[in-house]
């Protein structure tokens, strides 16, 4: 995610991917974006799946 999303129509979704970049020119992730993409999942019953916080490393949740 490279920015919220608050206008992204969900209705009929049901399966939503999100995450940050990863990698040495990765941009910050704001992990209220992600809660509140998570909150509207529920609120219609559709699956969220937080790929990564993004990073350098396995560790930090974004290998190279």
């Amino acid at each position: 995610m490279l920015g919220p999303v608050p206008s992204l129509e969900l209705s009929g979704i049901d399966w939503v991917i999100v995450g940050g970049e990863s990698g040495p020119d990765r941009r910050p992730l704001d992990l209220a974006w992600v809660r509140d993409v998570r909150d509207r999942c529920v609120g219609l019953r559709a699956a969220p799946f937080f790929k990564q916080v993004g990073g350098l490393t396995e560790l930090s949740g974004g290998g190279m």
